[in-house]
């Protein structure tokens, strides 16, 4: 067990270098340059390179004592700002989907910690007024361009002795249809190459030998399982899962989707 509260509070600063492509693929090509859309086609980080003071990544640590395997949930309001070197949009209140971000402690060693995280956010990049009015109110009514990624999922290795962030980075996964966009009146899956935060990485050695530690796999699981509960659902391709109703004489249960299920893209 170890306590990581004051692990980074000292003076050091750590560059943050942001990378975000553009729309690649959409099936309505909502992603085309035009006086429409202008908010989806020039898609880059609103600050490419950002300095961080050590103590800002305490946004990522346990309030308590953990343990190898423990997985604890993040405060949205200290994670939002490195979002926002993304797009000053961002924002943890989802329209809709599984909303939060929590952090797993993934491998401990005497000098190293290495924490796996998983964020769900997304970006309001424009708003335009509406026709009409709020009911019972003055305001206007507003439409908004959301762009709403998957996931983002990221590690944080730090020395303890040091009290050094060694690594940090924060990624949307390169798969396709990896973000959900409602741009005014239109919605549609689309594919962003690289959307990602990487730090400049400091010494720390390739091969630390771990006290205990745990897989970068089953870390994520474990993350996964706190956004959705069927994700303890073994789940089987089709040809697999005749063969074991036949085995067992089970009835199947078919799922189709669009697009991942367990991720906030579809």
């Amino acid at each position: 067990m170890i306590d990581l509260n004051n692990v980074l509070n000292n003076s050091a600063f750590l560059e943050v270098y942001a990378h975000w492509d553009p729309i690649a693929d959409s099936t309505y090509n909502l992603h085309k340059n035009s006086p429409e859309n202008t908010e989806l086609f020039d898609l880059s980080p609103n600050e490419p390179v950002r300095e961080y003071k050590s103590d800002a990544f305490n946004a990522f640590l346990p309030s308590s004592s953990v343990t190898v395997r423990d997985v604890w949930e993040l405060d949205l309001d200290s994670v939002i700002p490195f979002l926002s070197q993304f797009h000053p949009g961002a924002r943890g209140e989802l329209r809709h989907g599984q909303k939060g971000a929590f952090a797993c402690l993934r491998a401990l060693s005497s000098d190293y910690a290495d924490i796996t995280f998983r964020i769900h956010a997304e970006f309001t990049l424009a708003t335009r007024r509406k026709p009409g009015w709020k009911p019972d109110t003055h305001e206007h009514l507003i439409d908004e361009a959301r762009f709403i990624p998957s996931q983002f999922a990221g590690r944080l290795l730090i020395n303890l002795k040091t009290g050094v962030v060694c690594d940090f980075s924060l990624a949307l996964p390169a798969r396709n249809s990896n973000v959900d966009i409602n741009d005014f009146e239109y919605a549609d899956m689309v594919f962003v190459p690289r959307m990602e935060l990487l730090a400049s990485p400091t010494t720390a050695p390739d091969d630390i030998k771990w006290e205990d530690a745990i897989t970068p796999e089953a870390a994520r699981k474990k993350l996964e399982l706190k956004f959705y509960k069927f994700a303890k659902i073994n789940w089987l391709p089709l040809a697999a899962a005749v063969a074991e109703s036949e085995e067992t004489q089970r009835p199947i249960h078919a799922v189709l989707t669009w697009g991942p299920l367990d991720d906030e893209s579809c």
